[in-house]
């Protein structure tokens, strides 16, 4: 099944049936892509999501070819002709040798629910790691595994684990530990620069909680009072365990991270 969802995506510059849309699209060249949360009929925080898409073209020495009012016009373009007011769009810019093309589509998206804020998820260790962590670049076999592994184990996430044995980030998220009242998270060369993680840095430094950019160990995980994910979907979500291990989701740490995000959500909608 197509991951292309709702009626009409865009192919360029043209609206299409969804029905036509093919996953094989991505499967071949390479696809620099970002997921964008729609809330109340639009994109939040859609400048940083662009801005990472240009920084991900630098890395692997290419550019965008769209600019960040056509991103825009796109977006608004596809939440009035599906006539959709929440949800997650994909955009993606595929590059091959002998073409480029842009896809922006709705995908089915899967928020926690009021329960799973309140009393955290499960997740699961996996070993592997991004070729390259820094740059949004899709990864059709790394992706389908652990979707298999969230499916098959009724988990939220599942925890990567690099070959040096440190845990670094989610499958489809960034995440955080802390520690009394220090927060801390994988460095910046390890992991992708996730909007909300940036969003989480920057409300611990306005409130003057301690931020520790650290290689984690597996085997210091018991160390940690509490953790959590960040992400475009869950936006802010409580771990209450990792395989075996339990964690706090009432840290008041956490509680103030939650409550800033919100905020900062509330107000770029406004804008």
């Amino acid at each position: 099944m197509s991951e292309c969802y709702r009626y009409l995506f865009l192919h360029n510059e043209k609206l299409k049936s969804t029905e036509l849309f093919k996953d094989s699209y991505l499967q071949s060249g390479l696809s620099l892509y970002e997921v964008v949360r729609v809330v109340s009929g639009k994109a939040i925080f859609l400048t940083e999501h662009y801005s990472r898409l240009c920084n991900s073209a630098k890395k692997i020495e290419t550019e965008i070819w769209y600019s960040f009012e056509q991103i825009k016009s796109a977006i608004q373009s596809l939440i009035t002709k599906n006539d959709i007011t929440e949800g997650n769009i994909k955009l993606i810019f595929n590059i091959k040798k002998e073409s480029r093309n842009f896809y922006a589509y709705f995908v089915k998206h899967s928020y926690p629910t009021k329960s799973q804020y309140e009393n955290g998820v499960r997740t699961f260790i996996h070993q592997a790691e991004r070729p390259t962590p820094t740059a949004k670049i899709y990864n059709h076999k790394l992706r389908s595994k652990t979707n298999n592994i969230i499916k098959e184990a009724n988990i939220f996430e599942v925890i990567l684990l690099n070959s040096l044995g440190y845990v670094t980030e989610g499958s489809k998220s960034n995440l955080f530990f802390i520690k009394k009242n220090t927060i801390y998270t994988a460095p910046d060369n390890e992991v992708l620069h996730g909007i909300v993680r940036g969003k989480v840095i920057q409300i611990a430094q306005k409130l003057g909680i301690p931020i520790v950019k650290t290689s984690i160990s597996y085997d210091d995980l018991p160390t940690y009072d509490a953790c959590f994910l960040s992400g475009t979907s869950p936006m802010i979500l409580p771990i209450n365990r990792i395989n075996s291990l339990s964690f706090s989701c009432n840290h008041p740490v956490l509680k103030q991270i939650l409550l800033e995000y919100q905020q900062l959500v509330q107000a770029n909608l406004n804008q």
